[in-house]
């Protein structure tokens, strides 16, 4: 009993230590069933979202694949639509080029033509342009001289006033110096007094001194007699000595004082006179030169005149004759002014010499007055009144230098356009020489040609008329027909390397670097086909190739961003991956979830709703970029329908072209044939002509009349001449017995040529109208005028 109730007591105890256990796990597990239902509960959200993220991460991406594939579909159609235009200005390119291949060789064709037939013209035409040139040259000549020839007259007039001026002032200054000359005398007389003057006070002076000196002596004496008489005596000669000292001191003064103004005086005037006596030699100087180039200017002026008197044996032309005369009138007129103006200035150099000779006696008197003390406000005067006038005569001087210069350079003018005129005169003499010579061969030539062709030129006229023009056409349509057989061949030779190039940028479509290089190269071939159609065309081109290039840069950054999104959806699934394995692991262990687990799935929602976040701003991005490339889509359509219209009008032009080419080609031909049969036919006419008249000279002696043989005057002759025979052949049957095989051979030479001229007169060159209401032949190009 007391075991069984030990254990007892003991299970008890052990069962109150198992129900003590058991509480504490109860409460752990419903802790841990509690945080269980909250790592489950986050776990159903977690899940929540990621199959949301799942979801939104297919439509994005169906959404995206969707766009991709809408984006290369459109890509691909704007491909094909460019790689179509490109086609098409690839044809309009080797159209343009051939069109201007054809342009430019009618123009050379045309060109050398042109040259070949207007060398003459261009002679004559530059010749009279020359002569138009030379004498408008001479007419401005003409002006220029005549209004030299006025200025000088008006320089010449002022001369005139000048020199009567300087006459007037002349004679002012010779009564100037007449009244110098009494004023100097009273000087003279005044300063002789002074002198006189001068001599008595002197003489008082050393009277005076002596007296001082006796009086001194007297007064020493009488000093120790009688001291107060003699006082008064003392101060009254003391007093007497101090005036006369001052008398003395005075007249020193005044001497100083005048010999000064003297010095200054002729210090100033010599001076006046080196300086007068230099202008005096420079005129001089001057006058010489001028009288020398006056003899230089004579002696051409004799050697024109020498060279005028030579007889020409050429005609010359009556208005430069003219002209010649009056620019000879003006000359001599100029030459009597410039005669006159050089003895105005003789004039003058003699008016100067007397100057200078009255300059010298002035000097002489001024010495003169210097040795007698002259006074020196007077003489101041005289000699700025002097210094005055010779100043306006220096001025004077100068200005009738300077006139004299500018009349000098007017004669030399004038003498250069003398030289320039008989020149001009000389070539025009000598040009009009050749052309008198060239019209003498000319007129020689045409003498010869005329007698030589006397007796056919009344026969043949009509029929060289005729056939010159014919020849002339025929000759500009077989060089049409040239032109067009090298155009032919050129079109080939343009075929072959269309179908190269063709070949070539079919090569190069797949490269869009290479298509825009093709694109400009055609646009800046095709700028001087077409200046106008062309340059909006080259605009057109240039907007595509820019287009094509932008649409190149969208389509590497969708490309890149594309990329970028499959990058990121792969990070994207391999990050779904780990969150999948994790979720597995926890499934596997049971409900127990670490702490590193749960910061791993943190941190990778955190991941992806960065990049959800920035799939959905790149989304936006791409929507704008897809607005934008629709707008440019629109743009370029309609730019292509603007080309096709472009390129539908001058398909439809150049049709028009081909046709009237092709008609133009089919005219030629047959104005070709028709040309040659003429020439047959004309050729055969003229034989059989040749061999009627020497029938006719051979049966009857008598000529034909010599009237003009046209085509109606030649079949009246001819029917004429079958009568003849008839009623001749009628009359000499009995007589004459061979007479009858020259009557058959006149007969049958006289039917064949009845039957080419009535062929000559049925055919379609002859006709009044040969040429169709549709043919505008151009004088410049060869072809028809188009009708746009």
């Amino acid at each position: 009993m007391n075991n069984t109730s030990a254990a007892l007591n003991g299970d008890v105890s052990a069962l109150a230590e198992g129900s003590a256990t058991n509480a504490s796990l109860l409460l752990r597990n419903r802790e841990l069933s509690s945080n269980m239902s909250a790592l489950r509960h986050e776990r159903d959200q977690l899940e929540f979202q990621v199959q949301e993220l799942k979801a939104k991460l297919t439509r994005q991406q169906n959404d995206f694949e969707r766009q991709l594939e809408e984006r290369q579909e459109q890509a691909r159609r704007e491909q094909g639509a460019l790689n179509d235009q490109l086609q098409v200005h690839i044809q309009t390119v080797g159209i343009l080029v051939a069109e201007k291949t054809e342009l430019q060789s009618a123009l050379n064709q045309t060109q050398q033509t042109a040259k070949q037939k207007a060398v003459e013209a261009d002679e004559l035409q530059g010749r009279l342009k020359a002569l138009r040139e030379r004498n408008a040259d001479m007419e401005r000549h003409l002006s220029c001289v005549s209004s030299h020839s006025q200025a000088q007259e008006k320089s010449t007039r002022e001369y005139i006033k000048e020199i009567e001026r300087l006459k007037m002032e002349h004679c002012k200054s010779s009564k100037a110096v007449e009244e110098l000359k009494q004023k100097v005398d009273e000087l003279t007389g005044k300063l002789e007094e002074k002198v006189k003057i001068n001599e008595d006070m002197q003489q008082e002076l050393t009277e005076a001194r002596k007296q001082l000196s006796l009086t001194q002596l007297y007064a020493k004496q009488l000093s120790n007699r009688d001291s107060e008489g003699s006082q008064d005596r003392l101060e009254e000669l003391y007093n007497e000595k101090i005036q006369l000292e001052k008398k003395v001191n005075e007249y020193r003064d005044a001497i100083e004082k005048i010999s000064f103004e003297k010095q200054q005086l002729s210090a100033q005037y010599q001076s006046f006179m080196d300086r007068l006596s230099q202008q005096v030699d420079g005129h001089k100087a001057r006058v010489e030169q001028l009288m020398a180039e006056k003899e230089t200017l004579e002696k051409t002026v004799d050697k024109l005149r020498s060279k005028e008197q030579i007889p020409l044996s050429v005609p010359q032309d009556d208005e430069l004759c003219q002209r010649l005369e009056q620019y000879q009138q003006e000359i001599a007129k100029l030459k009597g002014l410039y005669e006159s103006q050089v003895q105005d200035n003789q004039q003058m150099s003699v008016l100067l010499v007397e100057r200078e000779a009255r300059a010298e006696s002035l000097e002489v008197e001024l010495k003169r007055l210097q040795d007698d003390h002259v006074e020196s406000s007077t003489l101041l005067e005289a000699l700025q009144s002097d210094k005055v006038a010779a100043s306006r005569a220096i001025a004077q001087n100068r200005e009738l230098k300077r006139q004299l210069e500018e009349l000098q350079d007017t004669f030399v003018k004038l003498s250069n356009d003398k030289l320039d005129l008989t020149e001009q005169l000389q070539k025009e003499q000598y040009v009009t020489k050749e052309l008198g010579e060239r019209l003498g061969q000319q007129e020689e030539e045409m003498r010869d040609l005329r007698d030589q062709l006397a007796a056919k030129e009344g026969k043949v006229h009509d029929l060289e008329e005729q056939t010159t023009r014919e020849m002339y056409q025929q000759s500009q349509l077989a060089d049409r027909v040239r032109h067009y057989q090298a155009q032919c061949q050129l079109t080939d030779i343009l075929q072959q390397e269309l179908s190269q190039a063709q070949e070539r940028i079919n090569a190069l479509v797949t490269q869009n670097s290479d298509l825009r290089k093709a694109l400009a190269d055609r646009a800046q071939q095709a700028v001087d086909v077409n200046e106008k159609d062309t340059g909006k065309v080259h605009d057109l081109v240039a907007s595509l190739s820019a287009s094509v290039q932008q649409l190149e840069l969208e389509r590497n950054q969708l490309m890149h961003q594309m990329d970028e999104q499959k990058v990121q959806r792969e990070a994207l699934q391999g990050q779904l991956q780990e969150f999948q394995n994790v979720e597995d692991i926890a499934d596997l262990e049971g409900e127990e979830i670490t702490k590193e687990a749960f910061l791993k799935l943190k941190v990778a929602m955190q991941r992806l709703e960065e990049r959800f976040k920035k799939t959905m701003d790149q989304i936006a991005d791409l929507t704008d970029q897809k607005q934008q490339l629709e707008h440019l889509v629109t743009q370029l359509q309609g730019e292509t329908d603007t080309i096709a219209d472009y390129i539908a009008l001058y398909q439809v032009q150049r049709g028009i072209m081909r046709k009237r080419a092709a008609e133009k080609d089919d005219y030629i031909s047959q104005l070709a044939r028709d040309r040659e049969e003429l020439k047959c036919k004309l050729a055969e006419l003229q034989c059989l002509i040749v061999r009627l008249l020497d029938e006719r000279l051979e049966n009857d002696s008598q000529p034909l009349p010599g009237r003009a043989l046209t085509v109606a005057t030649l079949s009246e002759t001819v029917s004429a001449m079958k009568d003849k025979d008839h009623s001749k052949s009628g009359s000499d049957t009995a007589t004459v017995t061979n007479g009858e095989t020259p009557l058959d051979q006149n007969e049958e030479t006289a039917q064949k040529i009845m039957t080419l001229l009535s062929e000559i007169g049925t055919s379609a060159v002859v006709d009044g109208s040969p040429v169709p209401d549709t043919f505008h032949p151009c004088p410049v190009c060869s072809g028809r005028l188009l009708t746009v």
